[in-house]
């Protein structure tokens, strides 16, 4: 396994040290310092820039040929860290504790180290990692917001009032749906030197409000979690998947939930944010929308229709057939294929 090791801060100074210990220099761009993995260590870049009032951004995007760690043991107190994992999957550790926490793709970790304990990250050899680490300097961030941190939640509280790192602090949970838009944003933008500052610091603020919110709707333990996680989504695009892939057997939705992971509450809510219809309702859609299909382009009966596309009832297939479309199946045929033919 190959070291790093990061003995300074702030985030021009921590570039500055893994450049020299990948043995190559960085540039440094309106603010922005950067340095790009040298060819003998592996691809990508780490990235990381400096806004006011102690809040920075560190953007991992590499792949390394062998293990790789990075052990951040500035003797003084460490930033508090808002990791979120985008891509392949990460390890932590604090400096004086072996114990290690492992990050995964749609994960996001707040962490906190006691007094002048450290930070380590493992990268895995030849998995594509890309890691956005929000790091705040909880004395200078403080002073901004001490009235408004007075006023909040105490959970809410509890991640920034101890800026003289007497405990240590570590949360993880799976970001959620506007995290991941917000980072498909970011990757997409290609702004010029003005607006990109300004653009990378309201997202580096985004990013901070979403996780908030986050961590104070899982610190709820009344209820089931409101938000919509990234990897929730991403299960919504599995159920889909399966949905249209067995159109013709599926007899149960909660089922299909059991199997991409999620409650019955998630996977309706789900299907209601991407679709604007409950589950069963897309279902449906995509039932009736199959059987218009095979109506106008295939010589199947409704009877055999109505078989390929699901539904057991004759008369709850027309019904809702019906319904959609204006028309009975046998009439929506005849039609079309009058139209056709006079075309």
């Amino acid at each position: 396994m190959n070291k790093l090791e990061v003995q300074s801060l702030p985030l021009k100074e921590v570039i500055a040290d893994i450049a020299n210990g990948l043995k190559t220099n960085y540039r440094h761009d309106c603010g922005e310092y950067i340095v790009e993995i040298p060819a003998a260590w592996g691809e990508g870049s780490i990235k990381g820039i400096n806004f006011d009032g102690g809040l920075g951004l560190l953007i991992y995007k590499c792949t390394f040929h062998t293990d790789m760690e990075i052990s951040f043991t500035v003797n003084q107190t460490h930033p508090l860290k808002f990791l979120f994992c985008l891509e392949g999957n990460l390890l932590h550790h604090f400096e004086q504790d072996e114990q290690q926490h492992s990050l995964q793709r749609y994960q996001n970790i707040i962490v906190a180290s006691k007094g002048h304990n450290g930070h380590v990250l493992h990268f895995k050899k030849d998995v594509f990692t890309e890691i956005y680490s929000l790091e705040i300097d909880r004395c200078k961030f403080k002073a901004r917001i001490s009235c408004e941190l007075e006023k909040t939640k105490p959970n809410l509280r509890q991640i920034f009032e101890d800026e003289q790192a007497s405990n240590s602090f570590y949360y993880n949970g799976l970001y959620s749906l506007v995290l991941g838009e917000i980072f498909d944003e970011m990757k997409s933008q290609n702004y010029d030197h003005l607006v990109k500052i300004l653009y990378l610091e309201s997202q580096s603020y985004r990013m901070l409000v979403q996780q908030l919110i986050q961590y104070d709707d899982d610190s709820d333990d009344n209820s089931e979690t409101k938000i919509l996680r990234k990897s929730e989504a991403h299960a919504i695009k599995e159920a889909v998947e399966i949905m249209k892939l067995e159109l013709d057997s599926l007899n149960s939705l909660n089922s299909v939930a059991q199997r991409v992971g999620l409650s019955s509450k998630k996977f309706q809510s789900g299907f209601r944010h991407f679709f604007g219809k409950s589950a069963n309702e897309y279902l449906q859609s995509l039932r009736l929308s199959l059987a218009q299909d095979l109506l106008i382009n295939t010589n199947d009966s409704i009877q055999e229709i109505k078989d390929k596309v699901g539904f057991s009832s004759q008369s709850y297939f027309t019904e809702l057939f019906k319904k959609m479309y204006h028309n009975t199946p046998s009439n929506y045929r005849k039609e079309h294929r009058k139209n056709r033919g006079n075309n």
